[in-house]
This record gives structure tokens, C-alpha cells and sequence, in this order.
């Protein structure tokens, strides 16, 4: 297994937000007849001919510059098990969601979300080994000018890799990430960091604490790359979602360096036993 999941779901919930993204609004005025149509990939082409029905040499008008779909993306860890530092990994229940507005439900709160036929943004997992538990599911709120808001939920739960950097073990600092991308290009759908609700860390429920100490705050990071497994030749959006974990060195002073040290110190005190 790649650790590349997607899991679907129907469950869909209806509810009220707030939302200050605006919709994009595409306008022309011109005062002589024109003939408007929709080629196979959505792009509005229309043309324009003279009050006396003859072609102006074929003119045509283009939205050229369509701007991808803003996802806005947080990330909730709510539960940090074991940190392998030795095979790089860790283990987490990790809360995900993606939003973006669906035109197509603006002024509908009775309308039901169909993942199946509105547009999504094909998630998929990036960093996760073995059998991962990806639950999904839809919500929808709307706001006070009937604006449509969806919600992507991911409750994953399983095992994580990380790259492990231990140069400063034990004073190390251990980044825990989830790592998130799409099948849609970068010019379909970007990620950006939802300022709305922010992400975190629960540190209530850290099973490591022991050796570990865990910091709330929780980093996403956004960039694009080109897939390898994909043959578009596109840029695919990635966004990475981290918390740290930092290492306590009291833990392993006390319980493997003193350890060492007072065995080391025993076999030095052979030498003044006389042998008879």
C-alpha cells in the first residue's frame, strides 16, 4: 500500500455560516446582435456581428482567465500516539476539512449536496502506511446572502510517516504532518489556510507524553507539484498540515545516560578487589 486513500460518503448536513468570498461575475455590453455559445470545456465564446447580420470577420470574445477554486483547508490532530523516531512514523487521529462555495446552491438551504454529481476537490493522502481508516463526510451552510459554503470532512485514524531528523537527540524537535494533495490540476483548485477556523493540536489525549512534550500550534504549508503517477503534465496542489513534538531529554538522562554511567563505573570498581 502507497498510503494513498479515498474514501466516499453520503452523509450531508445543512447549516448556517458567515462568508466573505465572492462569487465571480463575467460582463459584456455591446450594443449589436451577438450569437453566445459553450464549448466542451465551460469557456463562453460569443460572437459579434453588424445591425445587418454580416460577421464581424469572426470576432470572438474569450474568458480566458477563469481563476482556480479556492479550497479552505484546516486540520484538527486530535489524538498523538506512539513517535517511532527508529522507522519513522507515528500514529494519530487526525481531523481534516476542505471548504469551498458550491454556486449552484446559492439561495437553496433545502437543495441536498450530492457528492456525486457537484464538484469536490478528489482529496487524497499523501503520507499514510498500511490500512488507514478515512471516514467522509458533507456539510453545507449558508450565509446571510444565501451564499453556499461546503465542507469536506476527513476523521482519519492509523499510522503516519514522518521523516525523523535525530542530529540533536536528544534535544530534538520532531515535526508530525499530514500530507494532503488532488487528481485536479493547480488551475482547478487551490488550497489556501482557512483564517476562519484556525487548526491544532489536542494535547489532553498525547499517549507519549512521557518522552515527548506536544505543542498546540499547528503550521499549513501550501505548494504545487507536478504528480508522477498523473500523465496531465500539470501542477497538482499540495497542502501539508504539522504539529511538533518536542523531545524531553530529562526523560533519557536520567533513565539511559545515567544508566550507562553507573554501569560504567561498576566495571572500573573490579580492579581494587584483591584477588584473595
Amino acid at each position: 500500500n502507497d498510503g494513498r486513500g479515498r474514501v466516499g460518503s453520503n452523509q450531508s448536513n445543512t447549516t448556517e455560516c458567515d462568508s466573505k468570498n465572492s462569487t465571480f461575475n463575467w460582463s459584456t455590453n455591446i450594443g449589436n446582435a451577438k450569437a453566445t455559445s459553450v464549448d466542451v470545456n465551460g469557456v463562453v465564446e460569443e460572437k459579434y456581428s453588424d445591425s445587418n447580420g454580416t460577421p464581424l470577420k469572426n470576432l470572438v470574445f474569450k474568458q480566458l482567465d477563469k481563476s482556480p477554486i479556492e479550497v479552505h483547508v484546516r486540520c484538527i490532530f486530535m489524538r498523538v500516539g506512539e513517535i517511532d523516531t527508529l522507522n519513522e512514523r507515528y500514529y494519530a487521529e487526525i481531523l481534516f476539512e476542505a471548504s469551498w462555495e458550491e454556486p449552484r446552491l446559492k439561495g437553496t438551504p433545502n437543495e441536498p449536496f450530492n457528492e456525486e454529481i457537484d464538484w469536490t476537490p478528489q482529496l487524497e493522502l499523501l503520507n499514510g502506511i498500511g490500512e488507514l481508516n478515512d471516514t467522509i463526510a458533507y456539510s453545507v451552510c449558508y450565509d446571510h446572502q444565501g451564499l453556499a459554503t461546503v465542507t469536506e470532512h476527513h476523521k482519519v485514524k492509523g499510522t503516519l510517516w514522518e521523516r525523523m531528523e535525530l542530529h540533536y537527540f536528544p534535544f530534538d524537535l520532531q515535526d508530525l504532518s499530514l500530507s494532503i494533495t488532488t487528481s485536479r490540476s493547480s488551475k482547478e483548485m487551490v488550497f489556501v489556510k482557512n483564517l476562519r477556523q484556525p487548526s491544532g493540536a489536542n494535547r489532553r489525549v498525547f499517549t507519549d507524553e512521557q518522552e515527548w512534550y506536544l505543542f498546540e500550534h499547528v503550521d499549513i504549508e501550501t505548494k504545487e507539484e507536478i504528480e508522477e503517477y498523473l500523465d496531465d503534465g500539470y501542477n497538482h496542489s499540495v497542502v501539508i498540515c504539522s504539529c511538533h513534538a518536542a523531545r524531553k531529554f530529562g526523560y533519557f538522562i536520567w533513565n539511559a545516560y545515567f544508566l550507562i554511567f553507573l554501569i560504567t563505573s561498576a566495571s572500573f570498581a573490579t580492579f581494587p578487589i584483591p584477588l584473595a
